[in-house]
C-alpha cells in the first residue's frame, strides 16, 4: 500500500477541524486590575486593624470619662490582640494623662462642695464678707466658672448696700 502524502500545513489564520482555537493570553493590564481589586477588598475587609483601633478608642474614651478600671481592663484586653507596641504605648499615655485630669477634677469638685457649703452657711449667718472671702479663695485656687459666678451674684443680691465713707450728710 502506498503511504498517503502528508497533509499540507494550513495557512496562518485558517483553522482546521482537528485543532481547537488558541486563546489570546490575558493582558498585563487585566492582571494589574485584578490585583488592585483584591488589594482594595483586603483593605476594606481587614477587620483586625479596625477592631484594634475601635478598642483603643473605647479605652481612651473610658479614661477620659474617669472610669479608670474599665479603661485598664480594655488595655489588658488590647494587649492580647495584635496591637503594636506603639499603639499600646499611645493608649497607656492617654490613660495616664486622663488619670491626672480626673484626679484634678475630683479635687476641684470636692473643693467646690466645701466652698459652697461654707458660703451658704456664711450667708445664713448674714456674714457677707466671710462668704465673699471664701468664694474668692476658691476662685483664686480653682478658677471661676458659671456656678461660682452664680454664687457670687447670690451673695451680692443678698448683701445690703455698703454705705460709702464720704457720705456723712
Amino acid at each position: 500500500m502506498p503511504n498517503p502524502a502528508p497533509a499540507p500545513k494550513p495557512a496562518p489564520g485558517v483553522r482546521t477541524a482537528s485543532a481547537p482555537p488558541q486563546r489570546k493570553p490575558v493582558r498585563l493590564r487585566w492582571w494589574l486590575l485584578g490585583l488592585a481589586v483584591l488589594w482594595a477588598v483586603w483593605l476594606v475587609a481587614n477587620p483586625a486593624k479596625r477592631r484594634v483601633e475601635a478598642q483603643m478608642d473605647k479605652a481612651i474614651g473610658l479614661a477620659v470619662a474617669c472610669k479608670p478600671r474599665e479603661a485598664q481592663s480594655e488595655l489588658i484586653a488590647l494587649r492580647k490582640t495584635r496591637a503594636t507596641l506603639e499603639q499600646l504605648q499611645h493608649v497607656q499615655q492617654a490613660l495616664n494623662d486622663a488619670a491626672a485630669d480626673c484626679t484634678r477634677k475630683r479635687q476641684r469638685d470636692k473643693a467646690w462642695r466645701d466652698a459652697r457649703a461654707a458660703v451658704e452657711s456664711a450667708l445664713a449667718a448674714s456674714s457677707f464678707d466671710k462668704a465673699r472671702q471664701r468664694l474668692r479663695a476658691f476662685n483664686k485656687r480653682w478658677g471661676e466658672d458659671q456656678a461660682s459666678r452664680a454664687l457670687r451674684d447670690k451673695i451680692e443680691a443678698r448683701s445690703p448696700e455698703h454705705p460709702r465713707a464720704d457720705e456723712v450728710r
